[in-house]
């Protein structure tokens, strides 16, 4: 019996395809292997990203919220103040109006004393008169000086106390 003989070129093809195709697998298992190794070292820095990111977010949202309560106060102070401003301004138009009624009431007064001391017939009643005028003038610049005090004291506490009240607020518990 002769045995058959595969042609030599065969054999050396079926072998070659052979260490191929164990290459291929081999490469393949390694590259498997290599990119389970890469994901096992990758995963604590995946992980250390995801908290960085995690924690980017929330100050983020607590820097709107701080945002947020900054710009509430902001407004209420500024409120606040024009309240003070609104109110300083009408009561220094009072105080003012006050001031230039009394000062046209001291002025007639000071006409009417000129008058009677031109009517005066003698030096005597001339000097009764000016007596009169002017403790009638210290009286008057007394009731004039509290009454301004009491309104001056009156425009600033108008105007502090909405400033005031605003920072009573924050210190509260």
């Amino acid at each position: 019996m002769a045995i058959a003989k595969k042609p030599v070129t065969k054999t050396i093809e079926d072998a070659a395809t052979t260490v191929v195709e164990q290459t291929v697998a081999n490469t393949q298992a390694a590259t498997a292997a290599v990119t389970a190794a890469a994901s096992d070292l990758m995963k604590p820095f995946a992980d250390m990203q995801e908290k960085v990111r995690a924690n980017a977010e929330k100050g983020i949202e607590q820097l709107r919220s701080h945002y947020a309560t900054l710009k509430g106060n902001a407004e209420s102070a500024t409120d606040k103040l024009e309240a003070s401003m609104t109110a300083a301004h009408a009561g220094t138009r009072d105080f003012n109006m006050k001031v230039l009624d009394l000062f046209r009431t001291q002025t007639n007064a000071g006409f009417e004393h000129m008058q009677a001391l031109f009517a005066a017939k003698t030096v005597a009643d001339a000097v009764k008169l000016q007596q009169d005028f002017a403790k009638a003038q210290v009286e008057t610049l007394q009731a004039q000086s509290k009454h301004l005090g009491e309104i001056a004291q009156k425009v600033a506490t108008d105007v502090v106390e909405p400033v005031k009240a605003s920072m009573v607020i924050p210190f509260k518990s």
